[in-house]
């Protein structure tokens, strides 16, 4: 797992080799030792363990007392706070989500895409206890998730295809839409309706919808969504949750600057 910095003269070692060791830890991989990040990043165990502690002696790492491994410390979340109260989207989007949760009583959420993903950039729990929860800064697939349909099928035509060749239609679920053809016929059913939907593709037990959110030059730059149990959202709301999602969005979106209707009434 040793990163590569091929030429690059520009790029410092030691810093990297620091960032190497955050981006070890993963959703499965929360703690560990000084011995086996020198192991997976194939570097010295000296050096290894001077880049912790200085990691540590920062907050960036946090050492569990009981098996002296390492975990990500708090400090990473201070930053991230920082920056995501710097995205204007996220401050314009805040009183349309709440008043979307208020609404409804359920989660909602917005993200933004990053490659092959959507990146959960602000999410609202629902007023019951069971529901859909998804986590700040989670990241999920563009093909199973109402959001990435919603954002991929208001892309320019050539970008989305772009972004579709070569793409791996991992299932995520037993009903994750996983053929370029079927994800195809998906999109424009999203283009016609102005709201994508998630049938139990990204977590089963789950039903989600989700409108994109444009700037002022008419680009889907994120998505709304509202996570719903099943149970909790029949067939027979959906086209009455579609068209709130979409009307959360398009004040988003104006508020953006957005001018231009690219919405079509269901």
């Amino acid at each position: 797992m040793k990163k590569q910095t091929g030429n690059n003269r520009k790029v410092i070692a030691s810093v990297q080799h620091a960032l190497d060791i955050l981006n070890l830890y993963n959703g499965s991989r929360a703690e560990l030792g000084n011995n086996e990040i020198a192991k997976m990043l194939d570097m010295d165990p000296g050096t290894a363990a001077g880049l912790v502690y200085t990691l540590k002696l920062n907050n960036y790492l946090d050492q569990n007392p009981d098996n002296r491994k390492y975990r990500l410390g708090l400090k990473l979340a201070e930053r991230a706070a920082v920056l995501l109260d710097q995205i204007d989207l996220r401050k314009i989007a805040t009183p349309f989500l709440e008043e979307l949760r208020q609404w409804s009583g359920e989660s909602i959420n917005l993200a933004i895409r990053d490659h092959n993903e959507v990146v959960y950039i602000e999410r609202l729990f629902g007023h019951h206890s069971l529901g859909i929860r998804s986590e700040l800064g989670k990241r999920a697939r563009l093909h199973s998730t109402a959001l990435g349909k919603a954002i991929l099928a208001n892309m320019n035509p050539e970008e989305t295809q772009t972004i579709l060749n070569g793409y791996e239609f991992i299932p995520v679920t037993p009903k994750t839409i996983t053929n370029l053809k079927d994800f195809l016929e998906e999109l424009e059913r999203v283009r016609k309706t102005g709201y994508a939907i998630d049938e139990e593709e990204n977590e089963l037990g789950g039903r989600c919808l989700a409108a994109p959110v444009f700037n002022n030059d008419g680009i889907p730059v994120a998505a709304v969504s509202i996570s719903v149990p099943v149970q909790r959202l029949p067939r027979e709301k959906i086209i009455e949750y579609g068209t709130r999602i979409k009307e959360a969005a398009l004040d988003i979106s104006r508020n953006l600057g957005y001018i231009q209707s690219k919405w079509k009434e269901v």
